[in-house]
């Protein structure tokens, strides 16, 4: 494995029967969870962590593939884990998780804003300012516009200034190695994992997202026998953090209805 797990900053946060293993989107900081994560201390333990390459993790010195980062990921989460586990990716994450589902089946796993499978809706250039940040030649509100319509509901900025300010300004300061990112996705071909797993799954999508939208999730959805799909109203490809709150409650609802 090329993940040296020294190298990855991790945080482990709260207790409790059960144990959330968070995986991140591309070329995003584990604080993209920050809305998310109170409501989820209150059923258990939390775990997030920047990819390698990301954030506050070193950068390795060659690619990985979503198979190295789901066994770095449970070994990062193996001396905290309580009893049960469940997996939450969101969008590039989504797709660690859907590994980690096929391989080391969890008690449950979350797929948020899941793609990959048919192209996105948005722009490349735009899909893009999840890696990249400006260049020298764009301003920041320009750059912020291009993230908003890729990654947002339409909307957001108007709704809620503060919180998507919060979000473009993390987005665009966190350091990536967008080679190292894009090369996960480049060694671990989609139809390997795309719901190849058994476990108990929610599919948790924002109503207007341009990059998972209603495609790859009604196909993943019908990959799999057990999962439930749930549409979040006013929430983009960044409904982790537009509609935040409500994504933590469709979690804890569901795994009180499978009591996991």
């Amino acid at each position: 494995m090329s993940i040296d797990l020294a190298t990855i900053h991790t945080v482990v946060e709260g207790d409790g029967e059960r144990t959330f293993l968070l995986l991140n989107g591309a070329g995003q900081s584990l604080r993209t969870r920050d809305y998310v994560v109170p409501s989820l201390l209150d059923a258990g333990r939390v775990i997030r962590f920047d990819p390698p390459g990301v954030g506050e993790s070193s950068t390795p010195n060659k690619p990985y593939s979503f198979e190295e980062l789901s066994q770095a990921a449970l070994q990062l989460a193996e001396p905290h884990r309580t009893d049960k586990l469940i997996v939450v990716g969101h969008a590039w994450g989504a797709r660690a998780a859907q590994v980690i589902a096929r391989d080391y089946p969890p008690d449950g796993v979350v797929i948020g804003s899941g793609g990959g499978k048919f192209p996105p809706l948005a722009s490349a250039a735009d899909v893009q300012t999840a890696t990249e940040g400006p260049d020298g030649e764009e301003t920041e509100h320009a750059w912020n516009q291009r993230f908003e319509r890729a990654h947002c509901a339409p909307g957001f900025s108007d709704r809620d200034r503060e919180r998507a300010n919060w979000l473009f300004q993390l987005a665009r300061t966190t350091p990536s190695e967008r080679a190292v990112v894009v090369g996960a996705i480049e060694r671990t071909p989609i139809d390997s994992y795309w719901g190849r797993f058994d476990c108990p799954a929610l599919l948790l999508y924002g109503a207007d997202d341009k990059v998972g939208h209603p495609e790859n999730a009604e196909d993943l959805h019908s990959a799999l026998p057990n999962s439930k799909l749930v549409y979040i109203k006013d929430g983009g490809h960044f409904v982790i953090v537009e509609q935040a709150e409500r994504f933590a409650t469709e979690i804890l609802d569901w795994i009180n209805e499978l009591a996991l």
